[in-house]
């Protein structure tokens, strides 16, 4: 069982690509700058509803750091003075609801109190003229204060999207524009992480997204809106990105694709630089885009007493959260794991938990053979479960190769979804 352990990183490469512009984590040029860019889930969860404030100073009322609300107080700073009369906005990070907002104004003093505020992510935006600031702000119990929120130029973002009419949205920000021949502008943007959802005007057809991150003063371009239909779809690769669109909104620092591997023992394909370890081909497969990973097994590494140390290995893999191994997602609620495969070989599908210590992270685990036609797998979880551990805190999925001394294993991979379950109860830890 050790040298299985050896296929699941502690800490692995997040998949770069610097030639190719698509929806993932690497520099994509926009109007001549690099942006971080990477598609989400865009299904369209409803939150509760905040009441409008009109307290030009205060926003809510009643007690502070309680189960019931919490404060947040902060200094709006304007080129390093404070911002008098400047108009703050509280918003849940996963609405689009323009009516669903805190609002309120600075005093004389740049500062700003929102009371009674329910545990939660929200996005605080003050806005003056052409000066803005944005930040996600998660209560748990306690109260916030942001001190020394200074303003930046504003943002302007233009795209266009596939459908000629409709409504662009920007999640947990209150901003919209209307599509017009296919195209629209947003205006007035704070600097920052931007969550696009575009709103066709035919209610037929599935609402997209887009994620970028923007830089304060300057235009920049939008694309790639993916569609989402099912809403615990973890990813199709149709947008072309190595970060899963299962994932938050505005979370940008998780949920990616990974492959990884014994460097002294297996050798992968399709990878051709030092910067771009840790990857495999998305590729167009009959029109759609399927992932694609390939290794030769080498033979095992022994010591000089003929003992194994090291056994060839390779993973493929995925984050359900952000990068940190404290922060669990809670998969209980799904009932099986379904996703598309072809190949030549084994592999063994597995769920991590990395709270466990080093011997237990594996603590469910599938094997199957592949075919060399498409075939759709569904794994119950509930059937494969380690019963010493449950599924409250999975971290990864991986589907790990099986094979033996001089093999090739030919992996593709498409569709995967969890069945069963809601997408927001994953996220609640």
């Amino acid at each position: 069982m050790m040298h299985l352990l050896h296929k699941i990183p502690s800490a692995f490469l997040y998949l770069w690509d610097m030639g190719t512009a698509g929806c993932q984590k690497f520099p994509l040029k926009i109007a001549g700058s690099a942006r971080f860019f990477a598609v989400f889930a865009c299904a369209l969860t409803a939150g509760a509803t905040l009441s409008a404030c009109t307290d030009p100073q205060t926003a809510g009322g009643g007690p502070s750091g309680t189960d019931a609300g919490n404060a947040i107080t902060a200094q709006i700073i304007s080129e390093g003075k404070p911002a008098a009369q400047v108009t703050v906005r509280l918003i849940e990070s996963e609405s689009l609801e323009a009516n669903s907002v805190h609002t309120a104004n600075t005093d004389s003093k740049g500062n700003v109190l929102f009371e009674n505020i329910p545990n939660g992510e929200y996005i605080l935006e003050a806005t003056a003229g052409d000066m803005a600031f944005q930040k996600e702000i998660i209560i748990d119990g306690e109260d916030i204060d942001l001190k020394n929120a200074s303003l930046e130029k504003t943002v302007s973002v233009s795209g266009s999207v596939q459908e000629k009419t409709g409504i662009i949205k920007v999640r947990g920000l209150a901003h919209e524009a209307s599509v017009v021949d296919g195209k629209f502008t947003l205006d007035s943007l704070p600097a920052g992480p931007l969550s696009l959802v575009f709103i066709p005007s035919d209610e037929k057809i599935d609402t997209s997204c887009t994620y970028m991150k923007v830089v304060a003063g300057e235009t920049s371009t939008a694309s790639t809106f993916a569609e989402e239909s099912r809403s615990l779809l973890l990813d199709d690769f149709q947008d072309s990105n190595y970060q899963n669109r299962f994932m938050p909104a505005r979370t940008y620092d998780g949920g990616w694709w990974y492959f990884d591997f014994s460097k002294q023992n297996v050798t992968p394909e399709f990878i051709t630089t030092k910067d771009t370890l840790h990857r495999f081909l998305l590729e167009n497969d009959n029109g759609n885009i399927v992932a694609h990973v390939a290794a030769k097994f080498g033979d095992p590494i022994k010591d000089s007493t003929n003992k194994t140390t090291i056994w060839p290995w390779a993973t493929v893999g995925i984050e359900l959260g952000k990068s940190k191994k404290t922060l669990c997602n809670d998969i209980s609620s799904v009932d099986s794991v379904a996703f598309r495969a072809k190949g030549t070989g084994t592999i063994i599908f597995g769920a991590i938990d990395e709270t466990q210590d080093i011997d237990n992270r594996i603590i469910a685990e599938y094997k199957f053979n592949l075919s060399e036609t498409w075939k759709k797998t569904t794994i119950s979880l509930a059937d494969i479960l380690d019963d010493r551990f449950s599924y409250t805190c999975v971290n990864q999925l991986v589907w790990r190769f099986k094979a033996n001394n001089d093999e090739r294993v030919d992996f593709w991979l498409d569709d995967i979804e969890l069945i069963g379950g809601k997408r927001l109860s994953i996220w609640k830890k």
